[in-house]
């Protein structure tokens, strides 16, 4: 059995319970809104009777909201070499399998693509776990050694769909700029991260190069390592900063990490 079934397999038994989760989180806005508050007249529905209202203003008054319409999901993958360390891809995949099933079994629909340097991969919404399935088995075969990511093709591929629910899933070792999506999409962005990544004290003196073998890194030296740390906060702390103010649901997992619980607390 490979590695991407056996995400699969233990995946789906743990979505059903992230589902209500995901609901609360994405049925926030015009999809649940009220519509309108009034007196109650003959034939109408006595189950929306409002009795606190009713209770208040002494006449029964109803309420009224929008029906839940099925929502339209769309996970990003934002891969490159860099998700060869350690087993950040292995997690990215069981991120996204426990996120991919519990869209489907709320009834939503999920989009999924897959970012490198180019367009990997697309997977247009079916009604069936199979396209969960291979997205993960295309997740564990890409070949990401010469892949470099290009962020410039994500407002492309994103501002022709219609407005959303994006999850964005990625290590974010890099500033990305999300203004304009934000305006029409509703975002939740997960980092994938290696705790050696923010702290990698233990490779000074080191000499370190790329997953394609081109590139050598000099070696490691305590300002180095300084400078780069000193760096990623300041990623960091901008993006944590942008979804603040624009209140986007989003967390961190580090690969030693269960992501079912951190994903639990994060849709809840």
């Amino acid at each position: 059995m490979t590695k991407g079934r056996l995400i699969t397999i233990k995946a789906k038994h743990r979505a059903l319970s992230l589902t209500e989760g995901l609901h609360k989180t994405f049925t926030i806005g015009e999809e649940d809104d009220l519509k309108s508050i009034r007196e109650y007249t003959y034939g109408d529905d006595i189950r929306k009777i409002s009795w606190i209202i009713t209770a208040k203003e002494r006449k029964p008054h109803v309420v009224e909201r929008e029906e839940l319409r099925s929502q339209n999901v769309i996970v990003v993958l934002l891969l490159d070499q860099d998700m060869l360390f350690k087993n950040k891809l292995e997690k990215v995949a069981e991120i996204y399998a426990l996120i991919g099933f519990s869209v489907l079994y709320q009834k939503d629909k999920l989009n999924t693509y897959i970012l490198s340097d180019k367009v990997e991969y697309f997977m247009k919404h079916k009604n069936t776990p199979v396209i969960v399935e291979d997205t993960v088995d295309k997740i564990m075969s890409l070949k990401l050694r010469k892949s470099i990511l290009d962020l410039s093709k994500l407002p492309q591929i994103l501002l022709k769909h219609r407005r959303s629910h994006v999850i964005l899933i990625g290590d974010f070792c890099y500033p990305v700029d999300l203004l304009h999506i934000s305006k029409k999409h509703r975002l939740a962005i997960i980092k994938v991260r290696d705790r050696e990544e923010e702290n990698p004290a233990k490779y000074e003196k080191y000499q370190l190069k790329s997953f394609d073998g081109k590139r050598k890194i000099p070696f490691l030296r305590k300002d180095m390592i300084t400078t780069y740390i000193k760096n990623l906060h300041s990623i960091d702390s901008e993006l944590r900063l942008f979804m603040f103010n624009r209140r986007i649901p989003h967390t961190t997992i580090y690969t030693d990490e269960d992501p079912y619980i951190k994903l639990k607390i994060m849709f809840s």
